[in-house]
């Protein structure tokens, strides 16, 4: 059985000052990083977690098969900021295997995952450490985040209890957990792994398994930076879409051993059919976008769910008809 919950109110009304956390704490995080061809970002990445040294145990940065100067990157990174980190090189091209690796040869209590492209909140890790070391032993701790897009001001998004059922954030009726906004005990993933040789949405069915299995604890602190890249989402979803589809799918119905209904899944297997549509036809695709819809008309669907697939389906036989551009 999974758990939510969230500390006393008073365990966050004043954040923990800088490298201040009881000694049982010190130095018991493992930070994973998977990077490719993360030359560009990966220095603000690393840099973003200085503050956090007293927690930090080490820093695995594992390096998946990039071409660029990522490497020589990270490792001038460990020289001048004197931090502790461990660089892994693999060639596995896949970011959820990439960070299986990491975890792998991880040894702290907890760990923490975070992007090569996205920032820590000064602090962020130290409060997700308090909360899960506190009374209430959580295997999860979630916080909020910030997310950037491309010229525009950043937004902020948190959790709130009634919203983590894994059926609900299957549904896409959930705050997205994104890497870098929580903490897991390392004991709790002896046999949970991200699903491997997968192009999207590996990161959706891992926090599922943990929302099925996991004591979840929720913080009301924004503690990461989230950078958006909607191209390079898209193109993920539409390269070689439908034997990408068909691989994600299996690892999707394989989440009905935890105990989730075949039906919430399903809703899911629409809900990204329709998503795949979408894009292929806003680029034009109109063959591989009536496929995913034809997938999609069979499953159960959420109301919404259920009327997107209707607007795109008119907008599918207008487009046929006209040969013209109709939005998306």
């Amino acid at each position: 059985m999974s758990a939510t919950f969230s500390p006393s109110s008073g365990a966050l009304k004043n954040r923990m000052p800088a490298n201040s956390l009881p000694e049982f704490t010190i130095g018991c995080v493992s930070v994973v990083i998977p990077a490719h061809n993360a030359a560009k970002t990966i220095t603000q990445t690393i840099a973003s977690l200085l503050s956090e040294r007293s927690a930090i145990l080490e820093c695995i940065v594992v390096d998946d098969g990039s071409i660029d100067e990522t490497a020589a990157v990270v490792r001038a990174c460990a020289v001048e900021f004197g931090f502790p980190v461990r660089l892994l090189s693999v060639r596995c091209l896949d970011p959820g295997a990439a960070r299986n690796h990491g975890l792998s040869h991880a040894s702290g209590k907890w760990v923490y995952f975070l992007d090569a492209d996205d920032l820590h909140e000064a602090g962020g890790l130290r409060d997700l450490v308090t909360t899960g070391e506190g009374p209430l032993a959580p295997e999860l701790v979630l916080g909020s985040y910030f997310i950037q897009r491309e010229g525009r001001a950043r937004d902020r998004f948190g959790h709130r209890h009634e919203w983590l059922s894994p059926e609900r954030y299957l549904a896409d009726r959930a705050v997205v957990i994104v890497m870098g906004s929580s903490l897991i005990r390392r004991d709790a993933l002896d046999t949970r792994r991200f699903p491997d040789s997968l192009a999207y949405d590996e990161d959706t069915l891992f926090w599922t398994t943990l929302l099925a299995s996991c004591r979840t604890a929720i913080i009301d602190v924004a503690v990461m930076t989230y950078n958006v890249s909607l191209q390079r989402s898209d193109d993920r979803l539409v390269h070689e879409s439908r034997s990408r589809f068909e691989r994600w799918r299996e690892s999707l119905l394989a989440l009905e051993s935890l105990g989730i209904s075949r039906a919430a899944l399903r809703r899911r297997e629409a809900f990204m059919a329709i998503r795949v549509a979408r894009i292929h036809m806003r680029r034009g695709e109109l063959v591989e976008a009536a496929h995913f819809l034809s997938v999609a008309r069979t499953t159960p669907k959420t109301l919404a769910d259920a009327y997107r697939w209707l607007r795109f389906r008119l907008k599918l036989a207008l487009l046929r008809r006209s040969g013209g551009s109709v939005p998306t």
